[in-house]
C-alpha cells in the first residue's frame, strides 16, 4: 500500500516532469526530477495546488542555479547557497 507522501508526489508527477525537461539543458534530468519531489515532499500535505507547482519550479530554478555555480568553480555547498537565497 502506498504512503501518503508517494501518492502526493504521484499526483505531481506530470508537474514534476514537465518542469524538469524546462530545465533539462542546465543541469541533469534525473537530478532535477529529484528535486522537483523533493519540494513536493517539503510542502504541507494541505498545499494549495498552485503552491506547490511553484515550490516545484523555484526550487528547480534555484537547483539550476546551483549546478551553474558549480560549473564556474565556485565551490559552495547547496545549503549555503539555498539559505543565501532567503535573506
Amino acid at each position: 500500500m502506498l504512503d501518503p507522501d508517494n501518492t502526493r508526489v504521484g499526483e505531481y508527477e506530470r508537474v514534476i516532469a514537465t518542469a524538469a525537461y524546462r530545465f533539462r539543458s542546465a543541469a541533469e534530468y534525473d537530478d532535477l526530477y529529484q528535486e522537483g519531489m523533493i519540494a513536493v515532499w517539503l510542502c504541507p500535505p494541505d498545499a494549495d495546488p498552485q503552491y506547490v507547482s511553484q515550490a516545484v519550479y523555484n526550487r528547480l530554478k534555484n537547483w539550476v542555479r546551483y549546478v551553474k555555480r558549480l560549473r564556474h568553480f565556485q565551490s559552495v555547498s547547496y545549503e549555503v547557497m539555498m539559505d543565501g537565497l532567503h535573506d
